[in-house]
């Protein structure tokens, strides 16, 4: 590596140009295309033993998107299936890894309520999930409570985040419009008087973002709401306070061992 390359050390020792961890980095964090979005159905009521065929003219689907599947009357959420989060580790860091939290005498994953904690390390950084089977028994429980937890572990590494917010960015980011363009004063007519000096550039963060940050308490939260500032381009230094440090201070009540993804690279 050229001597006048500058370098980044990760967590795990690995040497990287930081141009290309920046570059991994964008990936890990990239919307999906539309193809790769899959809709998973989320019933209304807990318990609701009424489950049918989800077609249309049925009364199983609430929001007008009918999955063919056998179930309750839902909703069904946006999410990326295992083998497109899979694709994307691979993509953004081909030595990621996962474990479980813990093993039993046999040497297999541990399993808690059916359940499993993993540690899931990407670029160097580990992070926590958990995954459950969805209600599935036998193999297919056991498959389906590790794409559940790769999933839940790869949102805290910044993956899909966006499927999972409800600001405008994300819905933006779903829906692949593009940023709003700002909107220009009209011109005024000539004065005779100088044209005053331009007014200092007020802060960039959005009140909303702002009352989420106050009002969160659970760490996990604090990982879509930097998607979300990231998204929405509110991390713009100006002579105000930049909100990137508003974040960083929460983050740091919240929990002091949660690090934003800058610091804990």
């Amino acid at each position: 590596m050229s001597a006048d390359v500058e370098t980044i050390t990760l967590p795990d020792g690995r040497v990287m140009p930081r141009a290309e961890f920046a570059a991994a980095l964008a990936r890990l964090t990239a919307p999906f295309p539309a193809d790769q979005v899959e809709k998973l159905p989320k019933q209304l009521r807990s318990g609701d033993q009424d489950k049918g065929k989800c077609a249309r003219g049925s009364n199983y689907s609430a929001d007008g998107h009918y999955c063919g599947g056998w179930h309750a009357r839902s909703m069904h959420l946006d999410y990326i299936g295992h083998a497109g989060i899979t694709a994307r580790l691979g993509e953004a860091d081909p030595f990621w890894t996962w474990e479980p939290m813990g093993l039993t005498e046999a040497g297999t994953p541990l399993m808690n309520d059916d359940g499993m904690w993993i540690k899931l390390t990407v670029l160097g950084v580990t992070r926590y999930g958990y995954g459950d089977p969805g209600g599935k028994r036998g193999p297919n429980a056991v498959k389906e409570v590790i794409g559940d937890a790769l999933r839940n572990a790869a949102m805290r590494h910044g993956v899909a985040t966006y499927l999972w917010s409800k600001s405008e960015a994300a819905e933006r980011t779903k829906s692949g419009a593009e940023e709003p363009a700002p909107q220009q004063a009209a011109p005024r007519a000539q004065a005779a008087r100088p044209a005053p000096a331009p007014a200092t550039p007020p802060a960039q963060a959005d009140r909303n973002w702002k009352r989420e940050l106050d009002a969160t308490t659970d760490p996990d939260e604090l990982v879509v709401l930097w998607a979300d500032a990231v998204n929405a381009g509110l991390f713009v230094k100006d002579d105000g306070t930049p909100p990137e440090l508003a974040f960083k201070a929460r983050a740091r009540a919240i929990a002091p061992d949660h690090n934003t993804p800058e610091e804990q690279a």
